[in-house]
């Protein structure tokens, strides 16, 4: 807990010293870090998601990697396809509000009010027996809403129970270990909280369906 706090104390000082760009300026080469450094809003909105994004990475144990992969995705597929100000500034709103559960209250942002999005509370990181959970490229994506169900009674592990009575696991008993043990019993003590677990979508022989364990499981808390 103490290389938390001091990690976040260090990243609040940084912010409150520096309103500028999360990258030196004077090296910006694309239109999108151009338009960055040429904004005092937009350039203090890059500087604090990067400081959300290092504090996630480490509260996302074992994950970073996904975090990694899916923070590029949102560079490549929405920030950097945004024409003007307007668009960049709500994709840096947008993703600072997923970012926003996983930070500690010191580093958390209180001088603006952010938009109500899905929070990213956990993700699974794909399974490091690749024996019994071997990567499938014909995985298709897969997204679903409702509410995480502990079954390790039943030997099953943790499931999305839908609104509709549709059932996915998300971890099998079997490849349940490390931060995930920890975090998904949390998760599931809320019987009322809904979530919206991505990933990509894998049968069993029986016909059930499940969250690929070769892959990143993302899982968000729906406000």
């Amino acid at each position: 807990m103490l290389p938390r706090i001091l990690l976040a104390l260090a990243l609040f000082g940084a912010a409150s010293m520096v309103e500028a760009a999360s990258f030196p300026c004077e090296k910006a080469r694309s239109r999108i870090e151009k338009t960055l450094c040429a904004d005092p809003e937009l350039s203090q909105l890059d500087n604090d998601l990067d400081r959300y994004y290092q504090a996630a990475r480490m509260d996302l144990r074992g994950s970073e990697d996904c975090l990694k992969a899916d923070q590029k995705h949102w560079l490549k597929a929405v920030r950097d396809v945004c024409a003007d100000k307007a668009c960049l500034k709500a994709a840096y709103l947008d993703r600072l509000s997923e970012l926003d559960a996983l930070q500690p209250g010191v580093s958390a942002i209180k001088y603006r009010t952010l938009p109500n999005r899905p929070s990213l509370v956990w993700v699974v990181p794909p399974a490091l027996d690749k024996v019994a959970a071997p990567d499938n490229p014909k995985a298709r994506p897969l997204e679903a809403r409702g509410n995480l169900v502990d079954e390790m009674v039943s030997g099953d592990g943790f499931v999305l129970r839908t609104p509709k009575g549709e059932s996915y696991l998300v971890v099998t008993a079997m490849l349940l270990d490390g931060e995930t043990s920890v975090r998904l019993p949390e998760l599931a003590k809320d019987g009322k909280a809904t979530y919206l677990v991505r990933g990509y979508e894998e049968k069993d022989p029986r016909g059930g369906r499940h969250y690929a364990a070769s892959r990143c499981t993302y899982i968000y808390r729906l406000h």
